[in-house]
């Protein structure tokens, strides 16, 4: 009997210390998810991000959905950038508040979530910058008419701030809806 429990207590020992060990470096390895070419044309891993960002965009765009201009003026970084799909280029606070003040005032436009990820991108700096890549269905109202369009945006956030937007958008047509 006693070589049984013996026995016993050696194979869970054996397994609980095979289970429980694990090199230092296999916890701290991030997973690489892409790819991208820096300006200098050197490859850098994009990694799985913070989710924490992903809040930091879905509560910045609806502030858009509710016209909360000082709330999305709070979260824009003192050097943001917004890039439209039609070509608008938008450099700084001021400027996208009153971009935002016209668009509002001439068209009804909103945002419905559809996904988003939470992407990092280390620097070969040391410096890491951190992205969310997402879509909305967006309906909004040109020259009288509602268009329903599906956006795509790259979101760079920086000390939770938003640095920088890219939009790419395509037509959601009739047959679609």
């Amino acid at each position: 009997m006693n070589k049984i429990l013996l026995g016993i207590s050696v194979v869970l020992l054996a397994q609980l210390s095979f289970a429980g060990h694990h090199e230092k470096s296999e916890k701290e390895m991030a997973t690489v998810i892409g790819y991208e070419i820096s300006d200098e044309g050197e490859k850098l891993d994009i990694i799985a991000g913070n989710t924490s960002n992903i809040d930091i965009w879905v509560n910045y765009v609806e502030a858009h959905n509710t016209r909360d201009l000082e709330a999305i003026n709070s979260t824009n970084a003192a050097d943001f950038e917004g890039r439209a799909s039609n070509g608008v280029i938008v450099k700084g606070p001021e400027a996208h508040a009153a971009f935002l003040k016209e668009w509002f005032a001439t068209s009804n436009p909103s945002w419905k979530y559809n996904y988003a990820i939470a992407n990092d991108v280390p620097q070969s700096d040391g410096t890491v910058h951190h992205w969310v890549t997402s879509a909305y269905t967006v309906t909004d109202t040109i020259d009288g008419k509602e268009v329903v369009s599906e956006e795509f945006f790259d979101v760079r956030i920086e000390n939770g701030k938003i640095k920088y937007i890219l939009v790419a958008s395509r037509a959601v047509i009739a047959e679609e809806e």
